[in-house]
């Protein structure tokens, strides 16, 4: 597929993506929860959990709730990027991209004992035997932020770079609403008030 045809792709399917003004990642979370009518829970995986080529980010879907895990990089930016990526497989639905193999060699830190934190799964329960799914008790799409050969993930990618754009946008179509009111209704004097040029008796 094209940059372009990529680009359109992204553009119509985050055309009515509820970006907040002003923008932020709580924000939009929030909207998409009332939009999708699912609850979305952000968690940040610590860094002596993290290994240096663990995924970025980490997106597991349950029948109610979608967990977005992921890694604080080293500006705000690259962390934002990382949380929008993952959003952008919520938003656009997307499905599995990775099975238990892959997910366990470019995943280690998630443990049974953190994603059973995570997903209130038993922490007895043992690790994930070779032939289970992608994380046992798990009924739902998986994604990481960590390899971007699959359609999915180039999506998500440039959905990621696209939504801070398109939230300077509606932070300027605010501005110039509320400039255009500002304009259309002047202040008027108050009535009564003395003028600074009229000549007292």
């Amino acid at each position: 597929m094209s940059l372009r045809a990529l680009r359109k792709e992204c553009e119509n399917g985050l055309a009515d993506l509820p970006i907040p003004s002003p923008f932020g990642i709580a924000g939009l979370v929030a909207n998409m929860e009332a939009a999708r009518g699912r609850t979305i829970v952000l968690h940040e995986i610590p860094d002596h959990l993290t290994r240096v080529h663990s995924a970025c980010g980490l997106r597991l879907k349950t029948p109610a709730t979608s967990f977005v895990l992921y890694r604080r990089r080293p500006t705000a930016y690259q962390t934002q990027h990382v949380i929008l990526h993952e959003l952008c497989h919520e938003w656009f639905d997307h499905g599995t991209s990775l099975d238990g193999d892959q997910l366990r060699r470019l995943l280690p830190v998630f443990d049974a004992s953190l994603i059973g934190r995570v997903l209130g799964r038993d922490p007895d329960a043992g690790p994930p035997a070779p032939g289970d799914g992608p994380l046992p008790g798990l009924d739902g799409p998986v994604q990481a932020r960590a390899v971007y050969d699959t359609h999915d993930e180039r999506v998500a990618e440039f959905g990621a770079s696209l939504i801070p754009r398109m939230a300077r946008d509606v932070a300027g179509d605010d501005m110039m609403g509320r400039l255009a009111n500002s304009l259309a209704r002047p202040v008027s004097h108050r009535r009564g008030a003395r003028s600074l040029f009229r000549r007292r008796p």
